[in-house]
């Protein structure tokens, strides 16, 4: 450090120091009243901090930039649903903390109280509380590799389920529906009045049963998916946060959901149903009629979405639970789930049933199974005992 009288009457402290990027040799200076040594001692002091800000600059993002500046490499890695739950999850976060938090100074036990929070005192659930962590995971993870952290604090942070819901999940019921269950609610269905659509709900969902679609991609089928008595099933429909009237589409959840299925007769009655169905359309409404392809539309060819089918199930259940005939919270995955069970009554190897439910993970098709094969022996010793009391 060098010290010059100003032509004011003050001091102005200067010190050099080499930029780590460029190798340059660079000035920063100070300027105080006094020529003290406790004044210089102040200026020392100050020189390093603007010469360590001047070091780190480059690594001193805030959370804000630094998600604005992974989030266009984020979109182009994911599917559109998975990217809108991604800035979804940052809106959530913000809420936490300061966006203008500087990223190297969030720590474990910082991001741990903020969580714990969230799920014992907000009261959201375990599995949304999941997908934050995997949320700030994956934004620590680009942090550290682009140098602005030295470590992910994110690893650190455990999150232990409460034991209420631990229970829960326990008594809580398989999701999937006995073919008595099935034919209930589909009747219910097509027997609710005041839902134009509730035919093709009803058989959207029947479809689902027979086949093990997911939601989004028996919506976003078209009529080039369907090839003889198979079917190609490439694509899911974008309805969460998209125009429906778009018709726009993702690609399916993963590698494994690309798959050509076989069908059965009551599949491809129900689809050639639609098929003529949409002929029909086309014909009465000209002028109305916007032919974007899809199997399962309105007289206008605006395919279906999913707030509404899930919004009627609700409904019957509630109904339905009044009346005594079932207590289950049906939502459109139940009848996905169905399909699986049928194929494992049906004693259908589980590879087998994972590659036409386009599963890339056994865990929810072997949990299906195992319960569908656990009952299935708990049935076959109810009918021998009942056998050997008729001896």
């Amino acid at each position: 450090m060098w010290m010059e009288k100003l032509s004011n009457g003050k001091y102005a402290y200067r010190e050099r120091y080499t930029d780590p990027y460029t190798e340059k040799i660079r000035k920063v200076s100070v300027t105080l009243t006094s020529c003290s040594n406790q004044a210089k001692n102040k200026a020392q002091k100050m020189l390093n901090e603007k010469i360590h800000h001047a070091v780190t600059k480059k690594h001193d993002m805030t959370f804000e930039q630094l998600y604005e500046k992974y989030k266009p490499i984020y979109k182009q890695n994911v599917r559109d649903s998975t990217y809108r739950h991604f800035e979804s999850c940052y809106r959530v976060v913000t809420k936490w903390f300061d966006k203008e938090s500087i990223m190297r100074n969030i720590t474990s036990e910082y991001l741990q109280d903020c969580l714990d929070d969230f799920y014992y005192k907000k009261n959201y659930s375990f599995s949304y509380l999941f997908s934050l962590r995997a949320f700030l995971s994956n934004i620590f993870s680009y942090a550290k590799r682009i140098g602005v952290c030295d470590f992910n604090p994110i690893n650190d942070v455990k999150l232990l389920e409460k034991q209420e819901e631990k229970i829960r999940k326990k008594q809580k019921d398989t999701k999937y529906l006995e073919d008595d269950e099935l034919a209930l609610i589909l009747t219910e269905i097509r027997n609710r009045p005041k839902v134009p659509k509730k035919y093709r709900y009803a058989e959207i969902l029947e479809l689902m049963s027979l086949t093990g679609m997911r939601f989004g991609e028996a919506a976003a089928l078209k009529n080039d998916d369907l090839d003889g008595n198979f079917l190609r099933i490439d694509e899911s429909l974008y309805y969460n946060y998209g125009d429906l009237k778009n018709g726009d589409t993702n690609g399916t959840k993963n590698s494994s959901s690309l798959r050509t299925i076989t069908l059965s007769n009551r599949s491809l009655e129900i689809l050639h149903k639609w098929q003529l169905e949409n002929q029909n359309y086309k014909i009465l409404f000209p002028d109305e009629y916007k032919d974007m392809g899809f199997l399962f539309c309105d007289p206008h060819g605006t395919p279906i979405g999913i707030s509404p089918v899930n919004n009627i199930l609700r409904n019957i259940c509630a109904k339905l639970k009044k009346e005594g005939k079932l207590d289950k919270q049906v939502t459109t995955h139940y009848f996905r789930h169905t399909h699986i069970s049928k194929l494992a009554e049906l004693g259908i190897p589980l590879k087998t049933i994972m590659d036409r439910v386009g599963h890339a993970n056994p865990t929810t098709t072997l949990r299906i199974y195992t319960h569908v094969t656990k009952k299935m022996e708990e049935d076959l010793i109810e009918k021998l005992n009942e056998a050997e009391k008729e001896r």
